[in-house]
């Protein structure tokens, strides 16, 4: 623990194995992080990330080393919120802290944070405390009690708008992605149901899948620096929730969503009832069928990619994630001024 003082921003987030978690936490801190640092001329050692890294969480430590930020392992036994976690925390001299994931932080921890740390921010908690924080974003976790320092709802998520100008797309190239933690399976169930399209596909999934999986399609797995490239090129996102199903939304890809848990539910179904996406909650033997043909319906449909097109704009637009960033922007300059 050396040079701890000199961190100007902290990032407190995980990502694991684990139901609920998977990825998702970690590449949104990583996104704000590489805004901060280009927008404000910052080193990457002048932030950190506080992250778990051992056992179910060591997907962590293969992103953060490809990110080249700095970071310090967490042990992997420390509860959210808890009185180690503050115990840590107190080494710290940052004047401002982002904290993602989901749950709901309790009183103490909301007071420590409140009084260690000149600026702070939260994203997608559930707690009464939200209001101890500068700002507090709930994109994905919506049915949060309402504050003058809080943003609520779709509008406010936080994506990657990536500068993607060369691309080969084509009808036959197939995005599947179902997080960090394909906790169902659902990669190696939907394959299997592709199987049947008498058109040879191209099948990108994440090398993340170790799984192999024998296809008539041709498949192939890219490593998630290469996720955006490989999603815009594609014609159709075969996704589950999380923040794939909003990037897919941003790209404007025709997209079928097996989400995977409640809250990604919650939030397919809103999309569903503007039209801008197909929705599967299950894959039952019923649904599998049902799923193929509304690929075969979908896949070479030019007026159905149009029609959704122009609602998925008026849902997410690039001009709304700037605006997002800018929210977390101003809460920086503050410790600069």
């Amino acid at each position: 623990m050396k040079n701890i003082s000199k961190f100007k921003i902290l990032f407190r987030c995980d990502a694991g194995d684990i139901p609920e978690l998977g990825t998702g936490h970690l590449y949104r801190s990583l996104n704000i992080a590489f805004f901060l640092k280009k927008k404000f001329n910052l080193k990457k050692n002048d932030i950190c990330f506080i992250t778990k890294t051992q056992g179910k969480f060591s997907k962590s430590l293969e992103i953060l080393r490809k990110s080249k930020f700095s970071f310090i392992s967490l042990n992997h036994k420390t509860k959210n919120n808890s009185i180690e976690e503050i115990k840590f925390l107190k080494r710290f001299d940052s004047k401002m802290i982002i904290i993602d994931r989901l749950g709901k932080i309790n009183s103490n921890f909301a007071n420590f944070i409140s009084k260690k740390f000149d600026k702070k921010i939260i994203l997608e908690d559930m707690s009464n405390f939200r209001n101890k924080f500068d700002l507090s974003i709930n994109s994905l976790i919506r049915n949060v009690p309402k504050n003058k320092k809080a943003r609520i709802g779709i509008k406010y998520l936080i994506l990657k708008i990536p500068d993607i100008k060369n691309f080969n797309f084509s009808e036959k190239n197939i995005f599947l992605f179902f997080g960090g933690y394909d906790y169902k399976n659902l990669n190696t169930k939907v394959i299997n149901i592709l199987n049947k399209y008498p058109i040879k596909l191209n099948l990108y999934i994440p090398e993340i899948y170790k799984k192999n999986i024998r296809s008539k399609h041709k498949i192939i797995k890219f490593s998630m620096h290469k996720y955006y490239y490989y999603l815009y090129k594609s014609n159709i996102a075969i996704i589950s929730g999380g923040l794939t199903l909003f990037d897919s939304i941003l790209a404007e890809k025709k997209i079928i969503c097996i989400p995977q848990y409640e809250h990604q539910l919650y939030n397919a179904i809103i999309l569903k009832k503007k039209n801008t996406i197909e929705l599967f909650s299950k894959l039952d033997k019923k649904n599998q069928l049902n799923l193929f043909k509304v690929f075969e319906k979908i896949y070479t449909n030019i007026n159905y990619k149009k029609k959704i097109n122009n609602r998925q704009k008026k849902i997410l637009n690039k001009n709304m994630i700037l605006r997002n960033y800018n929210l977390i922007t101003r809460i920086y300059e503050k410790t600069i001024n």
